[in-house]
């Protein structure tokens, strides 16, 4: 098929309407590049949301820190609390 596309080219070269044949595969080359921008672009977005995705799963594994217990009796209240949240 290849084959037929350059015979066709050659005999329109001679002819002189070359730049006919060369604007076609301008036009399907132009498409093309507008596919790959188009694609770029939306691949573009999907970083953005899933980078931002990311992030707020990050935030939420975080663990809460503790207050440091400075008496017996604190940890003491400290312990039982634990012990009722399981």
């Amino acid at each position: 098929m290849k084959g037929l596309f350059k015979l066709f080219g050659l005999l329109l070269g001679i002819l002189g309407l070359s730049s006919k044949a060369s604007s076609k595969k301008k036009v399907e080359v132009k498409k093309v590049d507008t596919k790959i921008k188009q694609v770029k672009k939306n691949k573009k977005q999907v970083d953005k949301k899933l980078k931002e995705v990311k992030k707020k799963q990050a935030k939420a594994r975080k663990p809460r820190k503790r207050k440091p217990v400075k008496t017996s009796k604190e940890a003491e209240a400290f312990l039982k609390d634990f012990a009722k949240k399981k």
